[in-house]
């Protein structure tokens, strides 16, 4: 048999609802040289009887059947170690790949050969596969990725491709159950490149018996668990409370004003990012952006938040950590309203 170019690895617990149309979005792809890793996790439906019907009709279908449930991050590791193609992409049953999904990620990947790790833009789309709302975009560089990682996921896990050789020497970490694929992104970014594509390539499905909707809390109280280990490797002496967390993931993702921001939250995810932008080698122009949008972000937060307070440390952080920025803000901001007030 001759090698494949990827190895789809997909793993199903009951997905009989859904997985038809995820196996189709495979199959379809313009790239034909894969094969098709589907796990079936010990499941009562039908999935293992649609498992194998499909590998009847195509035989870059490998069926494996878990006798026992053994969880979605042992059975994704189990197909890791199956798989025979250079290259990983990851898959769920309730998730629909663009037919050029993996046509076009091959091609960046070939172009940009430091990368290892290559996620894509998303739609949602519910149980019945309408799309919910616009596209998502995640951060498309290196740089941007291993700032977003700290805090929050800057990946789809069901839109990568990733390295299969590194994948092996690090694997999913089997005692994380939920967000699994959020820790191994941080190790993997230690040892590759990161990069999205802003092309939408999967839609992603979010329905009550989704994994992450059905177990959402666990999810998120082990990504802050996995959040403050990060957080002390870069900030020892850190105070890293939950609520405060959650306060930096918050201002992170977004770009604007968003709720219940703090003098506390702003100070330490300014804390952060000086830690962070000291590295060699960061692009440095990417790291300029970052900061300039970051220090945008507070001054439109005091100037239009009643909660938020300009605390002594946060002014120190604005005057003496970033002052040409700061500056260079305010004039932004002081010309926007003088305008302003010109135009009435």
């Amino acid at each position: 048999m001759t090698t494949p170019t990827v190895s789809v690895v997909m793993s199903v617990h009951n997905g009989e609802d859904f997985l038809h149309r995820a196996i189709v979005s495979i199959l379809q792809q313009t790239w034909g040289d894969f094969e098709f890793i589907l796990i079936d996790d010990a499941s009562t439906d039908a999935t293992a009887t649609m498992i194998h019907a499909w590998a009847n009709k195509d035989r870059r279908i490998i069926p494996v059947v878990n006798e026992s449930n053994i969880g979605l991050t042992r059975s994704l590791n189990k197909g890791i170690r199956l798989a025979r193609g250079r290259w990983i992409a990851r898959m769920d049953a309730d998730d629909i790949a663009r037919p050029e999904r993996l046509e076009k990620q091959l091609q960046f990947l070939a172009d940009h050969p430091s990368v290892g790790l290559l996620g894509t833009a998303a739609w949602l789309i519910d149980a019945e596969g309408v799309v919910k709302e616009p596209c998502h975009i995640n951060p498309a560089t290196h740089t941007e990725i291993c700032w977003w990682i700290i805090l929050t996921n800057p990946f789809f896990h069901a839109s990568v491709l990733f390295d299969r050789t590194i994948a092996l020497n690090n694997p999913y970490d089997e005692s994380i159950r939920y967000g699994q694929d959020f820790e191994l992104w941080g190790r993997l970014l230690q040892v590759t490149q990161g990069a999205n594509l802003t092309q939408p390539l999967v839609q992603l499905g979010r329905h009550e018996n989704r994994l992450s909707v059905r177990h959402g809390k666990e999810q998120l109280d082990q990504g802050i668990s996995i959040m403050q280990k990060r957080l002390l490797t870069w900030v020892p002496d850190g105070h890293w409370e939950t609520d405060t967390i959650r306060q930096m993931r918050q201002i992170i993702q977004s770009d604007w004003p968003t709720p219940h921001e703090t003098s506390k939250g702003w100070e330490c995810v300014l804390t952060l990012f000086s830690r962070y932008s000291r590295q060699p080698h960061l692009d440095q122009i990417i790291v300029k952006q970052i900061r300039q949008q970051l220090i945008r972000h507070v001054l439109v937060s005091l100037s239009s938040s009643k909660e938020l307070q300009l605390s002594f440390g946060l002014m120190k952080h604005l005057l003496f950590r970033f002052p040409l920025p700061t500056m260079e803000e305010l004039i932004k901001q002081g010309q926007k309203k003088m305008a302003s007030c010109w135009r009435s």
